[in-house]
Formats: structure tokens, sequence, C-alpha cells
């Protein structure tokens, strides 16, 4: 019988497997759960059924995801440290990407709406990307919450446009995603499933083993470049930053907001201090 999940929907129709993230109320925030359950799946469709050739993974609701869950312990010190270490629960500090990155079928990231903060850096380490023409991509979590995780961006998006996007903390849309090479195709919303199940058919019609050897060509390139060293200091980096975000004046107000009226009027706060910066995305949203 199939395991039956919480936060997530995992279906396999062989040579396909999905994994849709299932907490559309919270816009399918990362929990410790969550991403407990993913992992799990992606080990199962990854290294345990043979009948699998593709993984996709993709979002129920208004997004893909809005990112880690902060609503599961204490702003600033803990929250990401839960969910990036699960101290306790067999994970390593890269255990989240490593079962992309090391899984031996390919991943598509099928995305659309918000995929922001960790459900961004999680498509960061899916294999292929097609997204919608509604989706939007960044790490604003670092206005106030700490740094973006796991430093891959430099690779993806080049040096100078990915400095531009951490020191900011701005989103891009998905035509500026394409065209910086972080998607590989945009379509419009009633046209996404398809265009997916299009390409994920395709990569399953070439031999297995030549899809995954394949798959650790091109990891192996990235590792002569010392990117599991950027993923393994990128973590310590994080904690550094996160242990001496509180005695900055931005922060305190944050937790002081926080601690008077409540995460969200804090999170409000913070987004109007960024108005005219996020001002296109929200003009956008309105008129799609």
């Amino acid at each position: 019988m199939a395991k039956t999940y919480e936060n997530i929907v995992y279906e396999k129709k062989p040579p396909i497997a999905h994994i849709t993230l299932n907490r559309p109320e919270k816009l399918n925030s990362l929990s410790d759960d969550l991403q407990r359950e993913v992992r799990e799946a992606l080990e199962d469709a990854g290294w345990e059924d043979n009948e699998i050739r593709v993984i996709v993974l993709k979002g129920s609701g208004r997004g893909f995801s809005a990112g880690f869950d902060v609503s599961e312990g204490d702003y600033p010190d803990t929250v990401q440290m839960q969910s990036i270490f699960m101290k306790g629960k067999g994970f390593t500090p890269t255990a989240w990407w490593d079962v992309f990155w090391n899984n031996p079928k390919p991943i598509i990231a099928q995305v659309h709406g918000f995929c922001i903060a960790g459900g961004c850096a999680t498509v960061s380490f899916c294999d292929l990307r097609i997204c919608s023409d509604d989706a939007l991509f960044g790490a604003p979590e670092i206005r106030i919450m700490g740094p973006y995780i796991q430093g891959v961006w430099p690779w993806i998006f080049g040096m100078t446009k990915a400095r531009e996007l951490l020191y900011t903390g701005n989103l891009i849309d998905a035509q500026e995603a394409y065209r910086l090479g972080f998607v590989n195709k945009v379509v419009s919303m009633d046209k996404l499933d398809e265009e997916v199940n299009k390409l994920a058919q395709t990569i399953a019609k070439v031999p297995a083993a030549v899809v995954e050897y394949n798959k650790r060509l091109v990891n192996m390139v990235y590792d002569l470049m010392n990117i599991r060293q950027v993923m393994e200091r990128s973590s310590e980096l994080e904690t550094s930053c996160l242990t001496s975000l509180k005695s900055l004046p931005e922060v305190a107000q944050f937790q002081k907001i926080r601690e008077e009226q409540g995460l969200n009027a804090a999170l409000k706060w913070n987004s109007e201090r960024f108005a005219e910066e996020d001002a296109w995305w929200k003009k956008a949203k309105k008129k799609a």
C-alpha cells in the first residue's frame, strides 16, 4: 500500500513521479515535516523505484513555495537552523540539498506564482525548471531574516546579477529568469502541466543509465569547482549571520513588532520599507 503523506501529494505514474508541496494555506512553506516527506519521496523515486525515470516537483494552490516556515520557532536564532540542520533527526547541514543534487533521476521543478526564499533555493537544486508566466523568484528574506542559504547563484546567474539579487532581496519575473538562464521555458499557466509532461516524457525515452551518467557528468563539473565546499560553508556563514542579527536596529525593530503585534504585522512593517522596490510586481500580480 502506498504511504499517505500529510504535507505532500506523492503520485507515481511510471515513468514519471510527481511530488506536490501541499500546504496551500501556508503558500507551501517548507516546514520540517514537509521537508522530511519530500526527502522520503525523492529517495523512493530516485533510488528505490526503477520504473521511475523522471521526477516532477510542484506546488499546490497560489504558488510554488514561500520558503522555509518561519512560524515554527524563535526568530532569528533557530527558525532557519531548525529547518536546515534538522538537529537530532539524522540530517546533515546539506541534507535537504543533497537529495536533489545527488538524486540519480532528473528533477524538473514546475513553478507558478511565488517561488521565493527557501522555495527558490530548492528549485535552484533541481535539474530543470519550467515556469508559468506569473512566476516570481528571489530571496526577499535577506532583507530582514538572514542570508540566502547554499550560495549556488553565482554559478547560475553569474557574479554580477547574483550580487544584485543577494544585496537587495529584489524579485525577478519569469521572463527575466528565462533571460538569465534560470528557467528552461516560460509558458502560460494553462500550458504548464502539458509542457512539463512533454519534457519529462522526452527524457524518459532516453536510456536511464545515459541520463543518470550525464547528470553525474554535469554535477562533476561543478564539484570540481568546489560547489560542495560552498554548500557546506554557506551553512556556516548563515549560522554566523543569524547569531549577529539581533544587534542590528532593523532586526530589533522587527522582533519588537513581532512580539507586540505578531509575525504578520512585523512582515508588513518590513514590506513597507521596500514598497518602492516592490511596486512593479504588486501591480503585475493585480493585473494577472
